[in-house]
C-alpha cells in the first residue's frame, strides 16, 4: 500500500541544494499527504521537492551533531 504522507523540503535561500552546511538550519520540511505534496511540488511557489523519510532522519542528525535545536 502507498504511503498517505510523505515529506517535502525546500531550502529558500538556494532552491535544490541541500550540501551546503551553512543552509542546514534553513531546509523547510514538512510532512504532507501526497495530494499536497504533489501540488507543492508542481506549483509556482519555488523549491519544493518530495524527500523520502530517510533524508529527514539524516538531516535531524546533522542538525543535532551541529548544534541546533530541531523545532
Amino acid at each position: 500500500m502507498p504511503p498517505s504522507y510523505v515529506y517535502v523540503k525546500r531550502n529558500p535561500i538556494h532552491p535544490y541544494i541541500y550540501t551546503i552546511p551553512e543552509d542546514l538550519p534553513h531546509i523547510q520540511w514538512k510532512r504532507v499527504r501526497v495530494s499536497i505534496a504533489y501540488n507543492m511540488c508542481t506549483s509556482k511557489q519555488k523549491g519544493w521537492e518530495r524527500a523520502k523519510t530517510s533524508e529527514y532522519i539524516d538531516w535531524c542528525k546533522q542538525m543535532q551533531a551541529a548544534g541546533h535545536k530541531i523545532v
